[in-house]
């Protein structure tokens, strides 16, 4: 016999995983550990974002040193009259 789960049975058994997990939390870290915790998780985010932002003003510094109609690569043809 098998048995056939459909993907809201999935999402409801992760969401009843997720509540057991915060109750765990709630009950076995103190509320001062878990601030600890969140502000921690902030600051690694806006280390990503400074990241994320240097290498954003390395691609605009790029972009903007390239000349606007390569003129390097454009070829003189001779037009006669």
């Amino acid at each position: 016999m098998s048995i056939r789960t459909n993907m809201q049975d999935l999402e409801n058994i992760a969401l009843l995983f997720e509540d057991i997990k915060n109750i765990a939390v709630a009950r076995l870290v103190p509320e001062v550990a878990r601030a600890h915790f969140r502000q921690a998780e902030k600051e690694t985010l806006l280390g990503v974002k400074s990241l994320l932002d240097a290498a954003i003003v390395r691609l605009e510094e790029n972009d903007s040193e390239k000349p606007v109609n390569d003129r390097n690569n454009l070829k003189q043809i001779p037009v006669e009259d």
